[in-house]
């Protein structure tokens, strides 16, 4: 037989890893809200958390968003807005280090991956009434 057989010694796998396997795990809600509110904590503590009026743009203008970016003093950054904000998507997902995504979107592993997180004065409110 070939070398590469599973009875052979330094052969093959007889029921390998399927790329189709799914490691995910359930995670409960109350555990959820818990780390999230945890991380944000965390977050606040650090320093790395930033709150704004607002971030509005006229039109999706990735230069503009650019401008407003260093004008906070980032370079790697997660903005979290109340409501979807098509101009804001739009400048910002051609920018590598730059995420923008709603309350919803916000979950607690890109909360950690990026060491600033930017949120608008509503998405804080909406954020407090989805942890209570």
């Amino acid at each position: 037989g070939m070398a590469s057989s599973p009875l052979w010694r330094g052969g093959g796998k007889i029921f390998p890893n399927s790329p189709d396997e799914n490691f995910s795990q359930k995670v409960n809600r109350k555990m959820y809200r818990a780390g999230l509110a945890a991380i944000l904590s965390q977050l606040v503590r650090e320093g790395r958390l930033s709150v704004i009026e607002e971030l509005k743009l006229d039109a999706p203008k990735t230069k503009q968003l650019v401008e407003k970016i260093k004008g906070f003093g980032f370079s790697r950054v997660m903005i979290i807005t109340d409501k979807f904000d098509e101009n804001l998507y739009l400048s910002s997902r051609n920018l590598p280090d730059v995420f923008v995504t709603d309350v919803a979107g916000a979950d607690p592993v890109s909360l950690v991956r990026f060491p600033r997180v930017v949120l608008t004065r509503d998405a804080v409110k909406k954020i407090e009434e989805a942890l209570v």
